[in-house]
């Protein structure tokens, strides 16, 4: 029997979704879960996150999107989370910093991503607000070498991103640049995102999944190569 293709819309957004090596973190999960899955063959469509949106919602182009938060205007069945973002504050080692609250930040220089102020809860916000050291950037590898750079004390944002940073071709040349040389401060809980189906059998049938993926520890196994 011929497989059934099946669109599947996905962000450029590294580590996540890597459109010239056709990998990824999420590419990763979402293959996983469709090998439950034989009679589909999956085609990744990459765009913006701001275009994958529109995509799903007109149903013209996708057939399912991934990495949709629950909070977004969609017109499609949503699936349990299972996209994980880690937000946490980086220093060096050197620096010594003992940050085990959002209020540990004050006073500190920071980078962080666009928009933190208004994700990471009413303290960060309050701290951000009231910090002229504080500072936000489009780009997360901008953040990640500010911090590097000692031009900032702390940057702020997701692991996975902080980690791919890392192999840049930026610090290739610098032996200093190893992830053992950095603090990670866990100071706020995971978030995670869905994957949005304009098919509500297949959204559930993937939920199936999902839960028997979590329970046997494969999604975590997943997670812990990219860590």
């Amino acid at each position: 029997m011929a497989k059934q293709e099946i669109k599947i819309g996905v962000g450029y957004f590294p580590p996540f979704f890597v459109e010239e090596e056709q990998q990824g973190l999420f590419i990763e999960i979402t293959e996983e879960i469709f090998k439950q899955l034989p009679n589909y063959s999956l085609k990744f469509i990459y765009m913006s996150n701001h275009r994958l949106l529109h995509e799903i919602n007109s149903g013209k182009r996708i057939d399912v999107a991934c990495n949709i938060f629950a909070d977004s205007t969609v017109n499609a069945f949503l699936s349990s989370p299972i996209f994980r973002f880690t937000d946490v504050a980086v220093s060096k080692n050197s620096a010594k910093l003992d940050l085990n609250t959002v209020k540990d930040l004050k006073g500190l220089s920071i980078a962080a991503y666009q928009g933190a102020k208004e994700l990471l809860g009413d303290d960060f916000k309050e701290m951000a607000l009231a910090n002229p050291q504080y500072s936000e950037h489009s780009q997360p590898k901008d953040t990640t070498y500010m911090m590097v750079a000692g031009q900032k004390d702390v940057r702020v944002g997701d692991i996975n991103i902080f980690l791919h940073d890392l192999t840049s071709k930026r610090y290739k040349n610098e032996a200093q640049i190893d992830v053992k040389n950095f603090t990670i401060h866990r100071l706020w809980p995971d978030v995670y995102s869905h994957m949005a189906f304009k098919d509500e059998a297949l959204r559930n049938s993937v939920n199936e999944i999902i839960k028997e993926l979590t329970t046997n520890g494969k999604i975590e196994a997943i997670y812990l190569k990219y860590q």
